[in-house]
């Protein structure tokens, strides 16, 4: 399996945050996010430079297990990078882990662009659609990204397969400006997700950025009846790996 890093932390965002967890980052992606006032995501090793020399490469999967086996945390958060390119290997190793223990609580994060089997295996799934203030304009990417950016088949079939009780979901959102939250609504209108499994992040690889539209966010989910979720480790260790 193609993995970029393998770390223990606390869950920075969702639902769950604040608990220790164990986290899978995978290898490359197929978006480039770029968002308004030019950062780029926060793993961007993963995507934009997916041969940065620090990743970790091609894995066995037996290899990661007994990484987490160092921990042993119930949460393990499988994330990228998107984690669903790798769909073989992602359903094997959410087996594998569920063999270990059936309480181990599996998060995959995706941007909800791929559905595969991997979803009989795991516990949350966490989709990100990425709005239009992702679009890495002026780039190469342009174009690709913003035509992939949503799949609202995938997105429909992820919130039926949770509405007849097969996990718990999340919809997260990276919120940049007001303008972002109009579009969030007239997709909750297309997919039907529930106001209560939505969070709004502010969008920030630094705790002053966060901080800066922390408040601007906090209004947004008390007009619109979401949940707000910070990004507790970008305000624990800064744009950091592995943390």
């Amino acid at each position: 399996m193609l993995i970029s890093e393998l770390f223990y932390s606390l869950q920075g965002e969702g639902k769950r945050t604040g608990f220790p967890s164990f986290f899978i980052r995978t290898n490359y992606c197929n978006l480039r996010c770029k968002f308004l006032g030019g950062n780029l995501c926060d793993s961007a090793y993963t995507s934009w430079d997916p041969k940065d020399k620090r990743n970790l490469g091609e894995m066995d999967i037996s290899l990661i297990i007994s990484k987490y086996k160092e921990y042993y945390p119930v949460d393990v958060v499988i994330t990228g990078g998107e984690p669903t390119l790798q769909m073989k290997d992602l359903i094997v190793l959410c087996q594998k882990l569920k063999e270990i223990d059936s309480s181990i609580f599996i998060t995959v994060e995706t941007n909800g662009t791929i559905i595969g089997d991997y979803v009989q295996f795991i516990d949350l799934v966490s989709v990100s659609p990425k709005l239009k203030s992702s679009v890495p304009f002026g780039t190469k990417h342009e174009e690709k990204h913003n035509k992939d950016r949503l799949n609202i088949p995938v997105l429909k079939f992820l919130n039926k397969l949770y509405n007849e009780g097969k996990f718990d979901i999340q919809w997260k959102f990276v919120i940049c400006n007001e303008k972002d939250v109009n579009e969030i609504l007239e997709l909750k209108d297309k997919v039907g997700f529930k106001n209560s499994n939505v969070f709004l992040m502010p969008e920030g690889v630094t705790a002053e950025e966060i901080n800066q539209k922390r408040l601007m966010v906090v209004e947004l989910c008390k007009k619109n009846f979401f949940n707000f979720s910070d990004r507790l480790h970008i305000l624990c260790w800064g744009n950091q790996r592995g943390y």
